[in-house]
């Protein structure tokens, strides 16, 4: 028969030897504070602030100062002389100047959402808002169990953006409780009286794209049927202007606008100086400082306030 008569002390030993690799363990991190890896605690220094680019230690030793992440959302559609990822260029550039005024890092990639109900060309990448949500959630439920507790989603140019981020705030709420931002970025712009097209020339700047939009191309944009019907109900104030989801609809490229004309190389150059300075305005404006830490005191208030008292009634 096994004798237990020495366990207390074995337990004992255990506890011992489990505190004192604690207490080595946080006199000596894993590498010293004089050599920190590359995007260590000083954000002067951040090799990047793309979370794709960086290595696991850099996110990692990120994370233990700070938690905020820009999500640009954006689509891939049919836009007269602009290459098809311009709204999520947009919303990319701004998302990169709001990271780099809060020491915050941004998450890329996410371009294609839906589009709108327009099919409006071969270059347009349709997805339905339900298919954008379910492919948005996971995404944000891994950024939070990874330490992301600050997220901020950021469109530009985009009408239809609500229809796929608006639902993901509040569902990833209801999941989670962890509430995160929508930043319909061009309501910000609005703020300085941006041009829009001229924003996303200085969007492919800012992003070190700007060859990527091609010069002296004169596009071909069919012209199509009025649809008096829609003009009606949009003259009528039902709703809130033209946007998608008032009625179902098709909704064609416009051929009128400054992106249906052939662009030259100095008017390619000038927009994208002048649209860069607009994005700058924006963000400063919007003073990005404040919108992170007011995120931060409402997020107080649920953990808090809000949750505790009413925890039952939330979904």
């Amino acid at each position: 028969m096994k004798s237990f008569g020495s366990l207390p002390l074995t337990i004992a030993i255990s506890v011992f030897l489990l505190v004192f690799a604690r207490a080595l363990a946080a006199q000596n991190p894993p590498w010293p504070q004089s050599a920190q890896p590359p995007g260590g605690n000083d954000p002067s220094k951040m090799r990047t602030r793309y979370f794709t680019t960086m290595t696991n230690i850099e996110a990692e030793n990120y994370l233990q100062r700070n938690d905020i992440i820009y999500i640009p959302i954006g689509t891939v559609q049919a836009h007269g002389v602009l290459p098809v990822d311009c709204e999520y260029v947009a919303a990319e550039a701004m998302a990169l100047k709001m990271a780099e005024a809060t020491d915050g890092l941004v998450f890329p990639y996410l371009q294609f959402t839906y589009p709108g109900e327009g099919i409006i060309g071969r270059g347009t990448v349709e997805v339905s808002p339900s298919e954008g949500l379910a492919y948005l959630k996971p995404i944000a439920e891994s950024l939070l169990r990874q330490g992301f507790k600050r997220q901020i989603y950021v469109t530009v140019g985009d009408p239809t953006a609500p229809e796929t981020v608006s639902p993901l705030i509040l569902e990833f709420f209801y999941h989670s409780k962890n509430p995160a931002l929508y930043i319909e970025g061009d309501l910000l712009l609005q703020n300085v009286n941006a041009d829009l097209t001229e924003v996303m020339f200085g969007a492919y700047s800012i992003l070190g794209r700007l060859n990527d939009i091609p010069v002296d191309l004169a596009p071909q944009i069919p012209d199509h049927g009025k649809d008096v019907g829609l003009e009606k109900l949009r003259a009528l104030g039902t709703s809130v202007g033209g946007k998608d989801g008032m009625v179902g609809f098709f909704q064609f490229e416009d051929k009128d606008g400054p992106t249906g004309k052939a662009v030259t190389a100095e008017q390619r150059a000038q927009w994208a100086k002048e649209g860069t300075d607009m994005i700058n305005a924006a963000v400063k404006q919007a003073d990005m400082k404040k919108v992170v830490q007011s995120l931060l005191d409402h997020d107080r208030f649920m953990r808090e306030y809000l949750i505790p008292k009413f925890n039952t009634e939330l979904p």
